[in-house]
């Protein structure tokens, strides 16, 4: 199975191609990201509650990281040990 931070990762350099020439996050690339990160996030997350809950909580914080998408992009090895965003899958265990 693929680590739920590096299937982020994977779905951040499919969005890179499709942001290429633009920087801002727009509603199409975030909710494209929520959908690909919820269906990831099924495949470990307990209930599909806990898989909505997981995106919902990292979206906003790669957003307020990077909020120019292509950075986002360029940084998308760091996300995998990002603690902030492992911090959200940890509060499922909760």
């Amino acid at each position: 199975m693929l680590h739920p931070l590096k299937a982020i990762i994977s779905i951040l350099l499919v969005l890179a191609g499709f942001a290429s020439c633009r920087s801002a996050w727009n509603q199409t690339d975030e909710q494209s990201f929520y959908k690909a990160c919820v269906n990831d996030a099924k495949t470990w997350a307990g209930t599909p509650e806990q898989a909505a809950a997981y995106c919902n909580c990292i979206i906003p914080k790669i957003k307020a990281k990077y909020p120019d998408e292509n950075e986002a992009m360029k940084q998308v090895n760091l996300l995998s040990s990002d603690k902030d965003l492992q911090a959200c899958r940890d509060s499922l265990k909760k």
